[in-house]
């Protein structure tokens, strides 16, 4: 289903985070060819060897670092890319994306990639229904992020399930074919 599709899961740092190893593992099972940045503070939720065992491939996650392999840094993860999933995303990456603050690998990749970009997101409900969550969001969906609804109304910001990240992938890809 998702047969030569490429996507670079961003992995931010929330308790979530270690629910993005089923979305990656489900991903795969699809056949997608699938590669993971990380913030530093998602290092304090998951590791990167973690990450990086489910991925098979090295992770990124300071802009930075020397590389593991040869490749351009936040360039190669963010060309030549189907589709940028950002799971999951804390409020934090959603200011940095929706006001162009590129000031990490996470960041500057979404700042780069000019595929599309879906975010699953898991905050605090205060936090999220705050003015400028609120802005960051309503900003972001006016620049095309898709956000993975989790069918609840009254915490709508709560981390979706696995099923609903994927399918919400498939489906935008499958609407850019």
């Amino acid at each position: 289903m998702l047969d030569g599709k490429k996507i670079v899961v961003g992995i931010t740092g929330c308790s979530a985070a270690i629910k993005t190893l089923d979305v990656i593992s489900r991903l795969k099972k699809l056949h997608a060819d699938v590669y993971a940045s990380m913030t530093e503070n998602s290092t304090n939720f998951i590791t990167p060897l973690m990450v990086q065992r489910s991925v098979d491939h090295p992770i990124e996650i300071e802009a930075f670092d020397l590389p593991k392999s040869w490749e351009k840094g936040h360039k190669s993860l963010s060309q030549d890319v189907d589709l940028l999933l950002i799971a999951p995303a804390s409020a934090n990456i959603l200011g940095k994306a929706a006001n162009g603050i590129a000031d990490d690998l996470l960041s500057t990749i979404i700042m780069s990639t000019r595929t599309p970009k879906v975010i699953a997101t898991h905050i605090n409900n205060k936090m999220y229904n705050s003015p400028s969550v609120q802005r960051n969001v309503k900003t972001l969906i006016g620049d095309g992020f898709t956000f993975v609804d989790n069918g609840n109304k009254e915490y709508p910001s709560i981390f979706p399930s696995v099923d609903q990240i994927v399918d919400t992938v498939v489906k935008v890809l499958d609407a850019q074919a």
